[in-house]
């Protein structure tokens, strides 16, 4: 497919075809999923929020999950602008740091509470007596706080990468995923 492409467009290398992915793929795929995302997480939360009740843990942890999910989306278009821009940043360090570390700290809280939901639900079928107990809301209160945590504690030393010794001079680069890669090759 590489090959096709390649003598379609007549690149040069790989390269090339890689910066074309990431300025228009990366873009209308992000853009994409900033539309449905938003869309439907803010209809799950206000049915939610307004048609469902009695509250239970696992009604909980489902609009934990869709505000994890609107949390996430609402980062898209910081990386719309990003790679439609030719992964040139001017919004500065502070925004570079902020964004990439909301978009994995609800990447993951999503992930989380993904499982959180998963765990109860394995619950509920293997004691099926114990029902009443496992959707009590203090379960799901629990498991949301330990969702948004667990997620902190693994994304923060992605906003905080002054702890490293890292110096990243932004405003000379333009760059922002290189934060990315700098990070992760310091701590291997």
């Amino acid at each position: 497919v590489v090959k096709i492409i390649n003598l379609y467009f007549e690149f040069d290398s790989c390269t090339d075809l890689e910066v074309l992915l990431k300025r228009y793929y990366l873009s209308v795929a992000y853009g994409v999923i900033f539309v449905v995302g938003l869309v439907g997480n803010i209809t799950s939360i206000g049915i939610y929020l307004t048609k469902l009740r009695p509250w239970k843990s696992s009604s909980i942890i489902m609009v934990n999950l869709a505000l994890t999910d609107l949390f996430y989306v609402l980062s898209m278009p910081f990386l719309v602008y990003y790679y439609s821009n030719g992964e040139s940043w001017m919004l500065g360090d502070f925004m570079c740091r902020f964004v990439r570390f909301a978009f994995h700290f609800h990447l993951y809280g999503s992930i989380l509470s993904l499982s959180c939901v998963a765990v109860f639900r394995f619950l509920v079928v293997i004691q099926p007596l114990r029902v009443v107990e496992v959707q009590q809301k203090v379960w799901g209160i629990v498991a949301c706080l330990v969702v948004w945590i667990v997620s902190a504690a693994e994304v923060t030393p992605m906003f905080e990468c002054n702890q490293y010794g890292l110096t990243f001079p932004l405003i000379l680069s333009h760059s922002c995923a290189k934060f990315l890669h700098v990070l992760n090759a310091t701590r291997l």
